[in-house]
């Protein structure tokens, strides 16, 4: 698949989630982060067999991604995280504090491994060869 598509795929993605939000300042508001993520360790980590063995949970899609990015709107509180993995983008809202840590990593990562439900990234494994 050329990169062109793959951007217009992009671009028809982000109109979805994009589309229906005013681009006007909205309150930030925080992502309870603790319980996401204890919903991402049940719905992710059961995609490792050695994983599921001990927290015996039901294992979600996953795949490398062969594109990343990150949005972030100067107007409102939009920041996600996209990737495409699996021949579709996959995305994740994040909140202010979460695009600081996960743009260093994923932009400083040389692979990256994401897992989803219903397209919503639930988990990403950056990976850095030394």
């Amino acid at each position: 698949m050329s990169e062109e598509k793959i951007l217009k795929e992009l671009d028809a993605e982000a109109s979805k989630l994009y589309t229906p939000i005013v681009a006007e300042a909205v309150p930030e508001v925080e992502v309870p982060v603790e319980t996401e993520l204890r919903q991402a360790i049940k719905e992710i980590y059961g995609k490792e067999p050695q994983l599921a063995q001990v927290l015996g949970i039901v294992a979600a899609q996953g795949g490398t991604a062969t594109y990343a990015l990150i949005d972030y709107s100067f107007t409102s509180n939009i920041r996600y995280l996209w990737a495409y993995a699996g021949g579709a983008w996959r995305n994740r809202a994040i909140n202010n504090s979460q695009v600081a840590g996960i743009a260093q990593v994923v932009m400083n990562a040389s692979r990256l491994d994401v897992w989803w439900t219903n397209n919503k990234i639930n988990l990403a494994r950056c990976w850095k060869k030394f």
